[in-house]
């Protein structure tokens, strides 16, 4: 019989090959892809015989049957096809290496199906501790249960805090290196409770329950071949596995909001009080300038003011700003050409006193060229002050200053504490009294329909973490016209915010309303992947220049589902579209 094969290693669409045996879904097989072997995972079968000579299987890995829980393999399935990455992929993205590179392991211990049908709950609540508690007595429950964090680090916080009794029962699912003997750990049920970062999605612990902390988190992003929110993939396992699905944080997503078969739609009992909350209009500000760099880091009089009086009654300040390095940008004075990673093309950040350049995308480094790359002048500028000059001018004001960033050590985090949004990790250990955000106009300019959601998640999670009830953190935001609009809703809430941003989000039929999809495509087939969309009536948004990808904004996948198949993904100089929202 004829049947189809996915192969990760490949990231090729399913391939069809003659196998002597009946094989079910899911199955491991050897196969040969252009005289070299791999292992893949057969996906069904076909009836259809193609007009091409058809490969044999070279051998069958499990010979005891399909070894990928069921859940697990739909979701894998699934992922596949909204992604339009293809089963290979998506199994390449879910599967330790070990298991894709076809490595033997035993079938896993029968365990019965969570009993009853899908339903979900909420929790939220923006005091992190009573959340935590919340989650301590859920899991006193005995079901087995999946509990999802945003990040490795508050993941293995939680984990690490547990209380004896029921971290005896858990364990830490872990990436990397690691990931094999997690997932090994998870797959035989060594545990009743696996806690993990947004990739413990795809642990195979049979879960009853799935609980989603801070599930608003755009960490929760599976970046690469999926694109997808771990969020999503967890709700549709949920569904396939008849459990419970949890959702919590301090704020719900807008899809959590509008879910229409959520037993009740979230409310806001707590909002922020307006007295802790400081706006502070921008264009009263000192403007500090920086030798070497365009433009400055406004400093309003009452920023200053409110840090040295909370810094002198011995209590800590973060100032917060998204730009790392010396600046942002390094151009050509003469002809205003940047400079560009060479890896990825991104303008790059000046570090070292602009002799080293950083791309901020791809983690590259490289010297300051000695004349443009353009033009040939030989004189170069800064564009946008970022942390590292920043902490060069409040040094004159404060002491005891730190930047806080990738690789800083917590431990000595005290005082007057400078930062990207990354920062706000601190507020559990170091309990802020004010936290600043300096421009929030800037924030503001990413061209993005995620941007204001994102931003607001991130204002409300400044005025609420790691604080508890009583206290009196204020929140101090520098902003013009655009980023006080933003500001005004934090003293609302969210409950006031969220309907706003769902209003303008349905307009534009964007998410969770529509789907928005990046394709790229060969400078050949441009023309006629154009065409092809235009005949199937889906508006493409083209910038004009061969060598960006291109969008478009569908209300159903279906619709570019149709013309995807006319292309294909054998090859990925053909046709490679990528969710970039859900």
């Amino acid at each position: 019989m004829l049947i189809d094969v996915a192969v990760p290693e490949m990231h090729l669409s399913s391939l069809t090959y003659e196998c002597p045996v009946n094989i079910s879904e899911g199955v491991r097989v050897i196969v040969s892809v252009y005289d070299h072997l791999h292992a893949g995972f057969v996906t069904g079968k076909t009836e259809s015989r193609p007009d091409f000579e058809i490969k044999d299987i070279v051998g069958v890995i499990d010979t005891e049957g399909c070894i990928i829980p069921r859940d697990i393999w739909s979701m894998a399935m699934y992922a596949g096809r909204v992604c339009f990455c293809g089963a290979g992929a998506a199994l390449k993205a879910m599967l330790p290496k070990a298991i894709t590179d076809g490595e033997k392991i035993e079938p896993p211990p029968e365990i019965m199906s969570a009993q009853g049908t899908f339903h979900e709950r909420n929790y939220f609540n923006p005091f992190d501790e009573e959340r935590v508690n919340f989650f301590v007595n859920e899991l006193e429950r005995p079901e087995r249960t999946l509990m999802l964090f945003p990040t490795r680090e508050s993941a293995k916080y939680f984990y690490t805090h547990l209380p004896k009794h029921i971290k005896s029962e858990a364990m830490l699912y872990v990436g990397g290196n690691k990931m094999f003997k997690s997932w090994m750990s998870a797959y035989t049920q060594q545990s009743r409770i696996v806690i993990a970062s947004p990739a413990g999605v795809f642990a195979p612990s049979s879960p009853e329950r799935i609980i989603i902390e801070d599930e608003a988190n755009p960490s929760y992003i599976i970046p690469y071949s999926l694109n997808i929110s771990a969020r999503s993939l967890a709700g549709y396992r949920a569904k396939v596995l008849g459990a419970e699905l949890i959702t919590a944080g301090r704020m719900p997503s807008l899809k959590t909001y509008i879910r229409r078969f959520s037993e009740a739609r979230p409310e806001q009992t707590i909002k922020p009080e307006r007295k802790n909350i400081i706006l502070a209009d921008i264009h009263n500000s000192r403007k500090e300038e920086i030798n070497g760099i365009e433009g400055n880091i406004p400093l309003t009089h009452t920023l200053m003011k409110r840090t040295y009086k909370i810094l002198s009654e011995n209590h800590n300040v973060i100032w917060i700003l998204n730009r790392l390095g010396e600046s942002s940008e390094v151009f050509c004075e003469n002809c205003g050409h940047s400079v560009t990673c060479e890896t990825c093309g991104r303008v790059m950040k000046s570090m070292n006193d602009g002799n080293i350049l950083w791309c901020e995308t791809c983690r590259k480094s490289r010297e300051l060229p000695l004349k443009c790359e353009k033009c040939g002048y030989t004189f170069f500028k800064g564009k946008r002050p970022g942390l590292d000059s920043l902490l060069e001018i409040v040094k004159k004001y404060y002491h005891d200053v730190h930047i806080y960033a990738e690789g800083s050590k917590k431990s000595e985090m005290h005082g007057l504490i400078l930062s990207t949004h990354r920062g706000l990790e601190l507020c559990s250990k170091i309990k802020p009294e004010l936290i600043a955000w300096l421009d929030l106009d800037m924030e503001l300019w990413v061209q993005d329909y995620t941007t204001r959601y994102n931003i607001f998640s991130l204002l409300y999670e400044s005025y609420w973490r790691g604080r508890k009830r009583n206290s009196d953190r204020k929140i101090l935001i520098q902003a013009r016209r655009s980023g006080m609009r933003l500001a005004n809703y934090l003293s609302q809430g969210w409950e006031k915010f969220i309907p706003d941003e769902l209003k303008t989000r349905e307009e534009y039929m964007q998410p969770p309303y529509g789907y928005v999809l990046e394709i790229e495509c060969s400078k050949i087939k441009r023309g006629e992947i154009l065409n092809a969309f235009d005949e199937a009536g889906i508006f493409v948004m083209d910038p004009g220049d061969e060598s960006q990808p291109l969008y478009v904004n569908v209300q159903s996948l279906d619709e570019v589902m149709n013309v995807h198949e006319l292309f294909g993904i054998r090859s990925s100089n053909s046709l490679k579209i990528t969710l970039r929202s859900e």
